[in-house]
């Protein structure tokens, strides 16, 4: 009789984490699809951190079905606020995701791995029609710094960090501002244009982000 009820909890146990698993992988998500992405860079040298604001749209309709929309970014990134169409919306965190929670299925299994520094971010958007609205706001840190003198140096980030909110389908335009003191500037692929008033430095440029590829955003000093 005990042998006889130790297997019926066994079995019960068994169909409890078949259940948990089946119900998982119903789950649903799909990636945010920017064509566009607006980056907003200010240099904070006392906090060795830089703010940034990523500004994009989507159409509702050009993005894949799904019940959560989600987005990558790196784990070092300080959170403020996210906003969808002028308002604060919490995401969702999700993990424990695997290839097949995705529609289609994600093209990147080493990122939804526990050792990948990268957070996944998703969003409810079935009560939204139409050309939908993200701002993100957050700070990441700024690694040492790349001595070329005394006074000049230089910090790269690579956007296989994921440091914004990168479109992982297909290939997007970057646009990005970097407002500072006229100690510092901004190179990227293409040329960068750099306008001074007021002891405010603005360099603006744009690069074409590939899935696939790595672009680098370098800042100097000095």
């Amino acid at each position: 009789m005990r042998k006889f009820l130790l297997n019926l909890v066994l079995l019960m146990l068994t169909f409890c984490l078949m259940a948990e698993e089946a119900d998982t992988l119903k789950i649903n998500f799909a990636l945010l699809n920017p064509q566009e992405i607006n980056l907003e860079l200010r240099v904070y040298a006392p906090m060795q951190r830089i703010y940034v604001t990523a500004n994009f749209s989507v159409e509702k309709d050009s993005l894949p079905e799904a019940v959560y929309h989600s987005l990558f970014l790196t784990k070092d990134a300080r959170i403020e606020y996210f906003l969808i169409n002028d308002k604060f919306i919490p995401p969702v965190y999700s993990s424990n995701l695997v290839p097949e929670h995705f529609n289609p299925v994600f093209p990147y299994p080493e990122m939804l791995k526990e050792n990948s520094n990268l957070n996944c971010y998703s969003f409810y958007l079935p009560n939204y029609e139409g050309k939908i609205n993200f701002t993100l706001r957050y700070s990441i840190p700024i690694p040492d710094w790349i001595k070329e003198s005394d006074i000049r140096g230089y910090v790269t980030f690579s956007s296989s960090q994921n440091w914004y909110p990168r479109n992982l389908i297909s290939p997007c335009k970057v646009y990005a501002r970097l407002l500072s003191s006229t100690y510092y500037t901004m190179e990227l692929g293409t040329q960068c244009t750099i306008k001074e008033k007021d002891g405010v430095r603005t360099t603006e440029g744009y690069f074409i982000d590939s899935p696939t590829e790595q672009t680098i955003l370098k800042i100097i000093k000095g």
